[in-house]
This record gives C-alpha cells, sequence and structure tokens, in this order.
C-alpha cells in the first residue's frame, strides 16, 4: 500500500494560489484537467488538481522514504512542494481510467504505474478540507478523510447510523468523523458507495470485519479523520 496526502490550501486561494492553478494544470493528464476545469470555484478546483498532481507523483513512482511509505505512512507534501517535484520531470504522464457506476475509479490495465512487481494496483481517491489523499494497492482499497466540522452529529448520526454507532457519537461527538471515514472507506473498497455502508456498523473494526479487511486510520492529519480499507481476499 501507498498512500499520497496532499494540502491544497494554496491552489484553493482564489487569488493567491492562480499562479500554483496553472502551472498545476500543465502537470497532470487530460482526465483531471477537464475535471478540474469543470469545477466552479477555486476551492474545488483546488482539490480537482490536488488529485492530477498525487496521481503523476504515483505514476512516477515518487517516495520520500521506501521504508515509511511500504508501511503505509502517507507521502505528505504541500501542493508548492508536488508541482516543484513534478516540474523537474518534464511532460505529463498519460493515464487512462474507468469508471464504475458506482463512480469507483480504475486504472487501465496499461498503464505503468511503478508501485512494485506484481501488476497495476488499485487506486482510491478522497478530498475533504484542504487536503487530497490518493491510496494505492495490489488489492481493492477505498481511503477517506473527513474534517472535523461543527455539526449537529447526534441528529445526523441519529438517522443515518446504527444504533451503538449513535450512542457512542452521543458520548463522544468526534466518533462521528471517524465512523463516517470507516464507511466511507469500506464503501469504496467494495465498490458499493455509502448506502450499504450506512447498514452495517463500523463501530469497532477489530471485530466482525477483520477476516477479510485490513484497517488502517493512525495517520489523519490534525483536524481530520483519515480511514484506509484493504479488501485481503
Amino acid at each position: 500500500m501507498r498512500i499520497y496526502l496532499i494540502d491544497v490550501e494554496q491552489l484553493q486561494d482564489e487569488k493567491a494560489g492562480e499562479d500554483l492553478q496553472q502551472r498545476a494544470g500543465l502537470l497532470i493528464d487530460d482526465y483531471r484537467r477537464s475535471k478540474a476545469d469543470q469545477c466552479k470555484n477555486a476551492a474545488s478546483k483546488g482539490s480537482a488538481l490536488g488529485v492530477g498532481l498525487a496521481l503523476q507523483l504515483a505514476a512516477r513512482g515518487y517516495v520520500e522514504d521506501v521504508s515509511r511509505a511500504a508501511n503505509g505512512i502517507p507521502i505528505a507534501l504541500s501542493s508548492e512542494e508536488a508541482v516543484r517535484i513534478l516540474e523537474r520531470n518534464g511532460e505529463p504522464i498519460k493515464l487512462a481510467y474507468s469508471i464504475e457506476n458506482s463512480g469507483k475509479p480504475y486504472l487501465e490495465p496499461d498503464q505503468k504505474i511503478p508501485a512494485g512487481e506484481l501488476g497495476i494496483p488499485f487506486i482510491s481517491i478522497s478530498h475533504s478540507g484542504k487536503y487530497v489523499v490518493l491510496a494505492l494497492s495490489y488489492y481493492e482499497i477505498g481511503i477517506d478523510i473527513q474534517q472535523r466540522k461543527n455539526i449537529n452529529t447526534e441528529k445526523i448520526s441519529g438517522r443515518f447510523f446504527t444504533e451503538k454507532e449513535a450512542g457512542m457519537i452521543h458520548r463522544d461527538p468526534n466518533l462521528f468523523f471517524t465512523f463516517w471515514a470507516r464507511k466511507e472507506a469500506w464503501g469504496k473498497c467494495e465498490g458499493g458507495g455509502l448506502v450499504p455502508a450506512l447498514q452495517r456498523d463500523f463501530s469497532d473494526i477489530s471485530k466482525g470485519l477483520s477476516r477479510f479487511y485490513i484497517w488502517s486510520e493512525n495517520y489523519s492529519p490534525e483536524g481530520y479523520a483519515l480511514c484506509v480499507c484493504e479488501k485481503m481476499s
């Protein structure tokens, strides 16, 4: 597994980020550039460009520390750092995707992501607030990041989460974002999205699902919940 974590706050700045957005747009593949161009505000465009940057870093096999990356520790960069790294490497690598009806992306089989010797890894993408995350794996994978916000967690969890989850969130509202990230990560891993995940209890991921999945949520940035789910079957 390999995880890229890009801080896109600079790219999301409507005025100060304009130059960086233009530079980033020249460094990503056509599909991701098109998605960024369709965004209606600077925040969304910055996130879309950040996804493209993360994919280009992955396509080039960029790793700061091989041992840390191999252990699932995110490769963390600012968008400015990502742009500078890619500007030293010439033209962007052309990437081709297939998108399932659920929205789950796959790289086409002929894509050459230098992440090891077992073939093309699966990918998963998420963004929230000022962060974009990309996970790659030899197995089906899902990743999700959620910015912790001041919202009515009790009302939402009472409507959409299981009774056990809602009770725990009542005692600790921060668990709302942890459980939400788990549900999103599992839904992306399975390919069915969030709806099936809402019907399952993710209050304790050490039980029940542990025979089939490996979970990681140890490297969340401050103020965020980050979860990765790999299906090992």
